[in-house]
């Protein structure tokens, strides 16, 4: 069985999200010295990859590509 591609861009949007509200967290900690830096670069390479992922996916389904394969890195 395989997952469509609806199903990932949803997944990846989700991701994307939760990990952009850690950012905005990750940044208000690194302001306030509660964090370092390299956790926000760590975050926000992460939130830069989901948010890719979701764009790719998305494309994919405005195309008509509901169960294809998908070139992440194109």
């Amino acid at each position: 069985m395989r997952v469509s591609n609806v199903v990932n861009r949803n997944v990846c949007l989700i991701l994307a999200i939760s990990f952009f509200v850690g950012l905005i967290y990750c940044v208000y900690a690194v302001l306030y010295k509660e964090a370092t830096w390299i956790s926000l670069y760590s975050i926000a390479t992460s939130t830069a990859i989901f948010i890719r992922l979701y764009l790719v996916y998305r494309k994919q389904v405005k195309n008509g590509n509901m169960y294809g394969k998908v070139n992440l890195f194109k």
